[in-house]
C-alpha cells in the first residue's frame, strides 16, 4: 500500500473518530434514539388506531392489527432520525458566529469538525431519506420537502434574524413549528402503509376517499408535538441562577425561574387533556389506561417542578423533568396501551 493511501486511510478514520466526538458532546446517538423511535411509533401507532377504529371498522365492522411491516418502520425512523440531525447541523451554521463569542469550548468551535464536513454529512443524509421514501411510498417525498423547505427557513432565521433574536418566546414558537411538518411526514406514511395493507386485507381499492374521518381526531397529535417542542426548549433553558451563562438567554432570565416553572407545569397538564382528547376517538381501554398511567406521571413531574423550585436545586431536574414528560406523553398517545393490550391478548 503506497503512502498516500496509507495517510487517505488515517484521515478517514480520524474524521470518523471527530464526528464521534461531535456526535457524543452535541447530538448523543443513544438519547436521540430512543426519543426519536418513540416519537415515530407513537404518531405512527396513533394515526393506525385512528384508521382502524375510524374508517375500517365502520365500514368493515372489523378490526385489524396496525401493520408492522418493520422494513418500512425502519425506513420511516431512520428518515425521522435524519431530520433531527439536519436540525442539529443547520443549528452549527446559524449559531457559529454567537458560539464561537460565548461557547468556544463547542466542537465545530475548537475545530474538531469543520463546517463543511457537516455540510456534506447534511447532504449525504438528504439522499439517503430520498432513497428510503421509495421503500415506504414515494408520495411521502412532497411532505418531505415541506420540512427542508421550512429548515431552510430556519436556517436563515426567517430573514429576519435581528429582529427575532431579541424576542426568545416568538423565536421559540416560530421554530417549533418544524413539529408539526414533521408529525406530517409520520402520519402520511402510517396512512400509505396502513391503507394498503387494509385495502390488501378486503380487497377494496378506495380507503383513500374516507381519509377526511380523521382529519379532526389528528389535532391532538400535531399540536402535543408542537407543544413538546416548546416544553424541551423551556426545560432546557430553565436554570438555576448560578448555572447561567454570559451571553445566553434563558426562560429563567426572561421570566424567572418560578414563571418558567409555572408556564410548563401548565403545558404539562395541557398536554394531559390533549393525549386523553386523542384516545377518546380510539378505544376505551386505551382511553382510561393512559389516562391513570399518565396521570400518575403528571403529579410525580409538577412535585419535582416543585421541588426544584423550594430547594434550589439545578436546572438539570427541570431538564430531565419535562425530557421524561415528552416521552411518557408521546407514548401515552397510542404506543404504550396499544402494545401494553398487545401484550395481553
Amino acid at each position: 500500500m503506497s503512502q498516500s493511501n496509507i495517510n487517505s486511510k488515517k484521515s478517514i478514520i480520524q474524521n470518523i473518530k471527530n464526528f464521534k466526538i461531535y456526535l457524543n458532546e452535541r447530538f448523543p446517538l443513544g438519547k436521540n434514539s430512543i426519543f426519536v423511535l418513540i416519537f415515530t411509533l407513537s404518531g405512527y401507532i396513533y394515526t393506525g388506531l385512528l384508521y382502524n377504529s375510524k374508517i375500517i371498522n365502520q365500514i368493515f365492522s372489523k378490526e385489524i392489527k396496525v401493520p408492522m411491516p418493520w422494513h418500512k418502520i425502519v425506513a420511516l425512523f431512520i428518515i425521522i432520525f435524519m431530520f433531527f440531525l439536519q436540525l442539529r447541523i443547520t443549528d452549527e451554521f446559524k449559531d457559529y458566529e454567537e458560539d464561537l463569542k460565548y461557547r468556544a469550548y463547542r466542537p465545530v468551535q475548537r475545530g474538531v469538525v469543520t463546517l463543511k464536513a457537516l455540510e456534506k454529512i447534511g447532504i449525504a443524509t438528504v439522499i439517503i431519506q430520498i432513497i428510503l421514501a421509495y421503500v415506504i411510498d414515494f408520495k411521502i417525498i412532497y411532505f418531505m420537502i415541506i420540512v427542508w423547505f421550512y429548515m431552510f427557513l430556519m436556517a436563515k432565521e426567517f430573514f429576519i434574524k435581528e429582529w427575532l433574536t431579541k424576542r426568545i418566546l416568538i423565536y421559540a414558537l416560530s421554530h417549533v413549528v418544524i413539529m408539526i411538518f414533521i408529525t406530517l411526514v409520520i402520519v402520511n406514511a402510517a396512512q400509505y402503509i396502513v391503507l394498503g395493507e387494509a385495502e390488501n386485507i378486503f380487497k377494496f381499492g378506495a380507503l383513500q376517499w374516507y381519509r377526511h374521518n380523521i382529519d379532526i381526531a389528528l389535532i391532538p397529535l400535531f399540536t402535543l408535538n408542537y407543544l413538546n417542542g416548546i416544553v424541551l426548549e423551556i426545560g432546557r433553558k430553565t436554570r438555576r441562577a448560578d448555572e447561567e451563562e454570559h451571553g445566553v438567554q434563558t426562560y429563567s432570565k426572561l421570566w424567572g425561574k418560578k414563571k418558567a416553572v409555572v408556564i410548563l407545569s401548565l403545558l404539562f397538564a395541557v398536554e394531559y387533556f390533549l393525549v386523553i382528547l386523542g384516545l377518546s376517538y380510539t378505544y376505551e381501554k386505551y382511553f382510561l389506561f393512559s389516562g391513570l398511567v399518565l396521570l400518575i406521571i403528571l403529579i410525580i413531574s409538577i412535585y419535582f417542578m416543585i421541588k426544584f423550585l423550594k430547594k434550589d436545586l439545578s436546572g438539570k431536574i427541570v431538564e430531565s423533568v419535562s425530557g421524561l414528560w415528552i416521552v411518557f406523553s408521546s407514548m401515552g398517545l397510542g404506543l404504550l396501551p396499544y402494545f401494553v393490550f398487545s401484550l395481553i391478548k
